[in-house]
């Protein structure tokens, strides 16, 4: 190879390693940055609960107080697990397809939940979320037998 293509290769070689650094800063800096949002967010949750008790002590119907309160806390075990996502990019510097999963899970099961609690949702409607559970579910086993530094998730 001449001499040239050889300078050529390793200054874009020097380029490849500088951008590829950029990159992993500005990942960790945007991790650094929506970890205190995420428990910012978090704490308005919870906050919001605590104020949705006054609304559940004011309704007219039990039902109809716990409506709100029901979707206020699966909303938070949503939250939750998207944090852990990102907590546990933040140790290893890369996402777990578990955890991922799971939030997916989560969230699925919320609006299922959410939806049946509150006679809003078809008969169509329950049997997609439910085959779309299936799926991520099926996912989620087949991602924590087949990789298994996934598997191990705290």
């Amino acid at each position: 190879m001449p001499m040239g293509m050889k300078d050529a290769e390793a200054a874009l070689d020097h380029i490849d390693s500088a951008v590829t650094r950029l990159f992993r800063r500005m990942a960790d800096w945007t991790v650094k940055v929506l970890v205190p949002v995420a428990i910012v967010a978090l704490m308005m949750g919870v906050a919001r609960v605590l104020l949705d008790l006054w609304h559940v002590w004011k309704s007219p119907t039990i039902a109809e107080g716990f409506d709100l309160l029901v979707a206020d806390i699966l909303s938070a075990f949503v939250v939750i697990e998207l944090l852990k996502s990102i907590v546990e990019y933040f140790d290893a510097h890369r996402l777990k397809i578990v955890l991922i999963l799971d939030a997916a899970v989560v969230f699925l099961l919320r609006e299922s939940m959410i939806g049946v609690y509150q006679h809003k949702l078809s008969a169509a409607e329950i049997a997609a979320l439910a085959a779309l559970l299936a799926v991520v579910g099926a996912f989620r086993v087949a991602a924590a037998r087949l990789l298994p530094e996934e598997g191990g998730v705290r």
